[in-house]
């Protein structure tokens, strides 16, 4: 027996041995234009193949750089599949009888390209098909609208179905379609395009495909994975059985299988799908999805789930699930959403109703209900997302929702309502929570209305109501009060950082505001900065020890009289300004705040101000007069240096007056010299005292025609419905919601 054993692996050796001569000598790629017309003929399509190898066990060739062309009618230029290396496993016995039969086929990198033209064709649905590879015309569809007018027919193209007989081989000079036992893909590339929704191709890379017992009539398996650079598993696999397919329309082969996701990050997904939905946010993905595809008739099951959920930086400290049971009719478009339960931590929403996808903008009739549910966990999406609330705001409080929205995506009308209660917002940088004992909106299809309502913050009350009329419309109308008699300044502070207004974040101090403002007419959106547009009313402001974050004014000042050497506290720019007390009425015109008697007391001395500031880009247009008091006017020289300085006067009293104009945004203002105004100061003999600096402000603006704007040479009128002021975001802007182009307060 042993020698037997003996014999027998002496035998193995000289057989692998012989086997590897052969390989290594056998002439492989002599065979390479019949392994080239068997793959054509299989495939329809003009194959170009590389160089070739031979391995013996399996038998099997290594193509390199492999090309099948596109169907000509698709891309004539750029090829259907390219890869790197083709691995071919063929059977040994019909080699050796100079026939090929395939085993499998593995593709190395290869790159793919999916088109859908706008008949709604494949370009892969000619697979198979040689008198479409020599360059058979399509075969003429009449469109519906065309009415079987010739001048009206496009071309489609529809695949012949090849008929094989029941032995599944090809009758004599009949087509044959493309079958193969396994096709592997690795690291593969797809570059996908429907020509009816786009021109730029989406591009999806790093996927592994196994495809099993693919043949005409037949059913076949598929495991196809996604593999994503990160940490974990990184993972979307898809697995189940389909067909047989369907050549003239593969939407409707069947289909049963499962999506898995496997610790995927939302941010690697929206890069894998090439989308900007989902930029900005991060956490990590789990979920399983059954998917059932019968005849086109496509159904989705599941539940996903996203952990440590993360938008724009913040961690919302809660997760969120998603159960579904949607299904879309693929010939229609039209999305059922037989049920849709969206959990933000312990919050549920319902949702359910019909999609159609196919107009644009796509139509919903959709039902949204949440039943005296906890608002906290929606308010910090929100405030993360940067929609309505400052980031560190948390807000608390029930809500109940009942709302059906009908018609375009974009406009639909609402039918409901929602109501709010025991609501109360705060945070480490609201000073004083806000809070709304209950509000109620009615929603119609013509109007969205609230009830009259109170927002409380420490001892200053805001009562407030709106409306908005014709919302879908491309003219919607709003009618919107607010009224806060004695209001607080850090009562006001507080509301207008908890809804998100970052300008105000350079304020702090104490006073009261009466504000009495109202809102209405049409606006061309709604939007903040439209309803800001449509803002009318008065303010009047008696504010103590504020300090502003914003510019030190008195730097600016100093700066612009050219003394600033000569005051060593002026040195350095701080970036703030300490106002000991500012008074003033403000007058707001369909968005525009003007004044004419803002008047603030610092330490060098007393500013008055006359201008505008538009409330919706944060402009400011205004004219300041600064006289410094007499011991900072004799800090500087006093009387001395104002008979020879370009940019300063000095008063009868010793007083030096620094005119200058204010441009800029609130956040980010510009100061330069008013030579306009120095230059009638000196001509009118109207040179202001400590006590009256506005006023004299106001006088020569009016000789002057009013602010210098540096970028419009219009009329005053049109001049105040476009330009901006500061003191509107001292204390206009409560209501207002954080502009994205605004600029970050600095560090």
């Amino acid at each position: 027996m042993r020698k037997i054993a003996i014999v027998l692996g002496i035998l193995i050796v000289v057989v692998i041995a012989a086997a590897g001569i052969f390989a290594a000598t056998f002439q492989v790629n002599k065979y390479r234009p019949t392994v080239q017309s068997e793959l054509q003929k299989r495939l329809g399509r003009p194959v170009t193949l590389g160089e070739m190898h031979l391995g013996v066990f399996p038998p099997r060739f290594r193509v390199q750089e492999l090309a099948i062309a596109d169907d000509s009618f698709f891309s004539p230029d750029a090829p259907f599949i390219k890869s790197q290396e083709l691995d071919v496993s063929v059977k040994l016995l019909p080699l050796i009888h100079k026939q090929l039969e395939i085993n499998s086929l593995t593709l190395e990198r290869p790159s793919v390209n999916l088109i859908k033209n706008h008949n709604g064709v494949w370009n892969f649905s000619s697979l198979g098909h040689p008198e479409r590879a020599n360059g058979q015309k399509p075969i003429e569809s009449t469109q519906a609208t065309g009415q079987g007018n010739p001048a009206t027919k496009k071309p489609s193209i529809e695949p012949v179905p090849s008929q094989k007989p029941a032995n599944g081989q090809a009758a004599p000079g009949e087509e044959q379609q493309f079958s193969v036992g396994e096709l592997t893909i690795h690291d593969g590339q797809i570059s996908l395009l429907d020509q009816a929704k786009s021109k730029t191709p989406s591009l999806y890379d790093h996927i592994d495909v196994s495809l099993k017992d693919f043949a005409p009539n037949q059913p076949f398996t598929i495991d196809a994975a996604v593999h994503m650079v990160g940490a974990g598993s990184q993972e979307i696999r898809l697995q189940g059985e389909g067909g047989p397919l369907v050549q003239e329309d593969p939407m409707k082969t069947s289909f049963h299988g499962d999506l898995d996701l496997k610790q995927v990050g939302v941010a690697d997904f929206s890069k894998f799908l090439n989308s900007p939905a989902l930029n900005g946010t991060d956490g990590i993905l789990t979920g399983k999805t059954r998917i059932t595809n019968d005849s086109g008739k496509l159904t989705v099951q599941g539940e996903t789930n996203v952990q440590n959920a993360k938008v724009h930086g913040m961690e919302l400290g809660y997760p969120i699930s998603a159960q579904y049971d949607v299904t879309d009719d693929l010939a229609i478009d039209v999305i059922a959403i037989r049920q849709f339960a969206l959990k933000l931590g312990s919050t549920p929403l319902e949702v359910s109703g019909t999609v159609n996808a196919k107009p644009t903008p796509a139509q919903v009739d959709l039902n949204v209900r949440a039943v005296n549910v906890p608002i906290a966990e929606a308010a910090k999406l929100a405030a993360a997302s940067g929609v309505a609330l400052s980031q560190g705001t948390t807000v608390t409080g029930n809500v109940n929702i009942n709302i059906q929205a009908r018609g375009p995506a974009d406009k639909a009308v609402l039918n409901g309502t929602i109501t709010a209660n025991n609501v109360q917002a705060s945070g480490k940088e609201i000073a004083q929570p806000r809070q709304i004992q209950s509000v109620n909106l009615n929603l119609t299809p013509a109007e969205v209305r609230s009830n009259p309502f109170n927002v409380v913050s420490g001892g200053t009350t805001l009562n407030t109501q709106f409306s908005l009329r014709n919302y879908s419309s491309q003219t919607p109308m709003v009618d919107a009060t607010v009224r806060a008699p004695n209001a607080q300044l850090p009562a006001i502070l507080a509301m207008a950082k908890a809804y998100g207004v970052t300008s105000l974040d350079k304020l702090n101090g104490s006073g009261t505001l009466n504000l009495d403002m109202h809102a209405g007419g049409p606006i061309k959106s709604i939007t903040a900065a439209e309803i800001m547009k449509a803002l009318n009313g008065n303010m009047n402001l008696d504010f103590s020890n504020v300090k502003y974050s914003g510019a030190d004014i008195s730097h600016e000042l100093a700066s612009i009289a050219g003394f600033l050497n000569a005051n060593s506290n002026a040195q350095t720019a701080q970036g703030i300004t300490n106002i000991l007390k500012m008074t003033g009425h403000i007058l707001v015109k369909n968005g525009i705040a003007q004044t004419n008697d803002l008047q603030a007391q610092l330490d060098m001395g007393t500013v008055g101000a006359v201008g505008t500031a538009d409330l919706a880009s944060e402009a400011l247009n205004m004219r300041v007069t600064a006289v410094l008091s007499q011991a900072s006017s004799q800090r500087v020289g006093g009387q001395n240096v104002g008979g020879f300085l370009k940019t300063a006067l000095a008063n009868n009293q010793g007083e030096l007056v620094i005119p200058a104009l204010v441009t800029g945004t609130f956040s980010k203002p510009r100061f330069e010299s008013d030579v306009q105004q120095l230059a009638q100061m000196r001509l009118k003999g109207l040179v202001p005292n400590l006590n009256n600096p506005g006023s004299i402000a106001g006088t020569l603006q009016n000789l002057l025609g009013g602010p210098k704007n540096p970028t419009q040479g219009q009329q005053q009128q049109t001049q105040q419905q476009q330009q901006p002021n500061a003191v509107e975001q001292v204390l206009g802007l409560f209501g207002k919601k954080k502009q994205q182009n605004q600029e970050p307060p600095p560090k």
